[in-house]
């Protein structure tokens, strides 16, 4: 299911400094956030995820000739890769960690989606494998129980000095370690075999690297292999909400006799007592932010989920009751915006839009809905931090 490789990476001789040079994932990158990566380095890794002015051969070319400089070079052996971050959320702090290695696609049953995708990414990230016949950041997996042997050999790696280490834009410390011993990952491999594993992160590029595997067959061998990064079911798997902000057909809406049909509305102080009143809520509730307002909306009867979507997987799930059960009923109108940050989502509420403020959803809701092969909403989950991308790629054929 997953196997070593000769990861491709900056020339420690060169590159001094890795912070200088890793950076987000391509669809996290604000413009802002862009700016000041470029100006960190010409070799910013940013510079290899994104094509400007959508010139995919532009990019091609700058791979190829980082690596004919040696800005880039092959490990010279095969290896699994652990990464650890450390972060903090709310003032916690967190550590999680995973393998980076590749995971094989075309073993049917085992690998799976759990929320569904768009076609602009997939278009953008097409045109891009096809110039740079790589995968440039790992996809993110995860197995649904706690892995013993990986624990401990993380345990035991994260004591020692490791092969990269690097602060990234949110401050967050990001380490890697080299597994090149071959017993250590053939029982590695042997304990992730035979697990549902589910896709927490890069669903686009899961897709679009399978179906460029399906088109070049025999180009490149382990073409349907895909890098991942794959963790477990450990406390630094950290889930943070996305919130919506939208604009109504009828700005009465949210009032109406038809919404409090269903649901007690109480007005809080501000955004920051709405998020710990919405972390006490057991069943189905959300805020919202409105005309310098806000407010938290709480479900009268639970039961009546079980009427109105009988026999669903969904009932328990906040991203799909508030799509198809609340926004059907107040009408929205234009492109929902989504954020993961409560001042953002209420900045965005004062231009005469309604923010509406979720709960995170639970990774048992995850994995359980993944395991029965169905997919969640659009922007269902947010895992923090994202894999960074630039410790490593993957290049076909090396």
């Amino acid at each position: 299911m997953i196997k070593s490789f000769r990861a491709t990476y900056y020339n420690p001789a060169t590159i001094k400094n890795l912070s200088s040079v890793a950076c987000p994932p391509y669809d996290v990158i604000s413009k802002k956030q862009l700016s000041i990566l470029r100006k960190k380095s010409p070799y910013n890794y940013s510079n290899l995820l994104l094509a400007d002015n959508n010139n995919y051969q532009e990019v091609g070319a700058r791979l190829r000739k980082w690596i004919q400089d040696q800005i880039l070079i092959n490990d010279k052996e095969e290896c699994l890769y652990l990464y650890e971050q450390a972060f903090l959320v709310a003032g916690k702090k967190y550590k999680r960690f995973g393998i980076l290695g590749l995971l094989n696609m075309d073993k049917k049953g085992t690998v799976f989606p759990h929320e569904y995708t768009l076609s602009a990414p997939k278009e953008d990230r097409k045109k891009m494998i096809r110039e740079v016949e790589a995968n440039l950041s790992p996809i993110f997996v995860m197995v649904p129980k706690v892995l013993k042997y990986f624990h401990g050999i993380y345990n035991s790696y994260s004591r020692t000095k490791p092969f990269e280490r690097f602060n990234d834009l949110d401050g967050n410390d990001n380490k890697i370690w080299k597994i090149s011993d071959k017993k250590t990952i053939e029982k590695l491999c042997k304990e992730i075999e035979g697990n549902n594993l589910v896709i927490a992160d890069g669903h686009h590029r899961f897709e679009i690297s399978y179906d460029y595997f399906k088109n070049n067959k025999g180009r490149f061998e382990n073409l349907n292999y895909i890098l991942a990064y794959i963790t477990d079911a450990q406390d630094g798997l950290v889930v943070l909400p996305t919130h919506r902000v939208v604009s109504l057909e009828d700005k009465n809406a949210i009032f109406s006799d038809k919404v409090k049909n269903y649901f007690n509305s109480q007005e809080v102080k501000n955004i920051n007592v709405l998020e710990q009143k919405l972390k006490k809520q057991k069943n189905f509730a959300f805020g919202v932010c409105f005309q310098n307002r806000v407010y938290l909306l709480k479900l009268k009867n639970v039961k009546i989920l079980d009427k109105l979507f009988k026999g669903s997987v969904y009932k328990k799930l906040d991203t799909y009751l508030l799509h198809q059960f609340v926004f059907n009923m107040i009408k929205i109108k234009g492109n929902i915006e989504y954020t993961h940050d409560l001042k953002e989502a209420e900045k965005l509420a004062r231009k005469d839009k309604a923010a509406f403020i979720l709960k995170p959803v639970a990774l048992s809701a995850v994995f359980d809905i993944a395991n029965k092969g169905y997919r969640l909403p659009q922007k269902s989950t947010y895992f923090y931090p994202k894999a960074y991308c630039g410790m490593l790629l993957r290049r076909f054929g090396v």
